[in-house]
């Protein structure tokens, strides 16, 4: 408990940033897919409105992609607290320009307000590098759960404060969340310490750095087999996330307030399975044992959701899927930070972010349009991503338990070319 309130200002930063993301998910499926907000003609086939709620989430996904790295590179440079405090003004502009966007029945609006978002959570990786400044390796995955937590606890609050308040008006959600910045930037100004001061003169950042520190990451032996099993992860999970409401609206017949509490509940099963209940695991099992059980246990529980008859089994199915989760993204996580040099810890968990953003923003470009015609695909793909992470991580576990003195220098020369 004292560890969690040392970290509340980092912790409430991080949760606007998901407030953000899960905000959305209840109204833009109805506003653009059931096309409830009139910005559309109606005329407008359902497909070509399923590419462009694709199209909407991952532009959200797109603007964490090319900041995560580049937030993180500055951070290792130049503090984190400077970083956070920004991104969470970011966070409110994105907030107002949603806001007017559905006020005016703009899509530019809603797409640049969606980006400007992604960017502001760019600073997930930075919110991890606080903690692995702060604490011991041992210590490292059960605190990455504490962020984790806050991110699912806004996820909670997102969607069901969006189903809830929109019945004062689509926009409600939008301007109470930008007081919430307001609140965080205060709280971070007043009670967060610096975690990490960078040696000597800064050096100058790349702006081009998010693209080209990716490629070299994926050139580190010792880490491209955790990226590529959580870029498949991420694919699978952001699919069930971004698109169970269309799945929820066709098989179950579910509305705009059903939908929030679906979200609710899911999340704060992972909020509480992060912030608590997946503890003792890290105690009695080696990282490399739990993350992919992890993976094989969540994979062959979404299936189930296929043969449900009503919504009373889905939300007896929900703690299931939570645990799964928080057993997965924290663990990575640790792995990550603890094969990455400590100068250096900033730019690799932004990178790690990135990788899962990227494939996150992949799936609604290319399957709107699909998931609007056949809404299982949710609960499909997911399910066989899942499955396929835990046959590569089955795999890459096997053939390096340890990084080797290759992939040490590795990460030294990284570190020399980073600046």
């Amino acid at each position: 408990m004292v560890i969690f309130f040392k970290l509340l200002p980092l912790l409430f930063a991080v949760f606007i940033d998901s407030l953000g993301f899960g905000l959305v998910v209840p109204i833009f499926s109805p506003l653009i897919i059931n096309n409830e907000g009139g910005i559309f003609s109606p005329e407008t086939s359902v497909a070509f409105r399923g590419f462009v709620f694709g199209i909407l989430i991952s532009s959200f996904c797109i603007g964490q992609f090319f900041s995560g790295p580049l937030l993180g590179a500055i951070s290792d440079r130049r503090g984190r607290k400077k970083v956070i405090i920004a991104t969470v003004w970011l966070a409110c502009l994105g907030y107002l320009l949603a806001g007017l966007g559905i006020f005016n029945k703009n899509l530019f609006f809603l797409f640049l307000a969606r980006v400007v978002g992604g960017i502001a959570a760019g600073n997930y990786g930075v919110a991890q590098s606080v903690i692995a400044d702060t604490f011991p390796e041992k210590d490292k995955a059960k605190n990455f759960g504490l962020v984790g937590m806050s991110w699912w606890t806004g996820f909670i609050i997102g969607p069901f404060l969006g189903g809830k308040l929109a019945a004062f008006g689509l926009t409600a959600p939008f301007w109470i969340a930008a007081c919430f910045c307001f609140g965080s930037i205060i709280l971070l100004h007043w009670k967060m310490k610096e975690s990490y001061a960078p040696a000597g003169v800064p050096s100058k950042v790349n702006f081009l750095a998010g693209i080209w520190q990716i490629k070299k990451a994926f050139g580190l032996a010792h880490l491209r087999g955790v990226f590529l099993i959580m870029f498949v992860v991420s694919l699978g999970w952001g699919f069930f996330t971004e698109f169970s409401p269309v799945f929820l609206i066709r098989y179950f017949g579910f509305n705009l307030e059903q939908i929030a509490n679906f979200y609710a509940w899911l999340g704060l099963w992972v909020a509480v399975s992060q912030g608590l209940l997946i503890r003792p695991f890290f105690k009695k099992f080696a990282l490399e044992h739990i993350f992919p059980m992890a993976l094989l246990g969540l994979g062959l529980v979404l299936p189930i959701m296929l043969w449900l008859n009503g919504p009373v089994g889905l939300f007896w199915l929900l703690p299931l899927v939570g645990i799964g989760e928080a057993l997965i993204f924290p663990t990575a996580t640790a792995i990550v930070s603890n094969l990455s040099d400590k100068t250096a810890q900033g730019e690799m968990l932004g990178i790690h972010n990135s990788v899962q953003w990227a494939a996150i923003a992949i799936s609604p470009i290319f399957s709107g349009s699909l998931v609007a015609l056949y809404p299982s695909l949710p609960i499909v793909v997911s399910s066989s991503c899942m499955i396929c992470s835990f046959l590569l991580a089955i795999w890459f576990f096997r053939r390096k338990k340890e990084p080797t003195q290759e992939s040490t220098t590795e990460v030294a020369e990284h570190t020399e070319r980073k600046g």
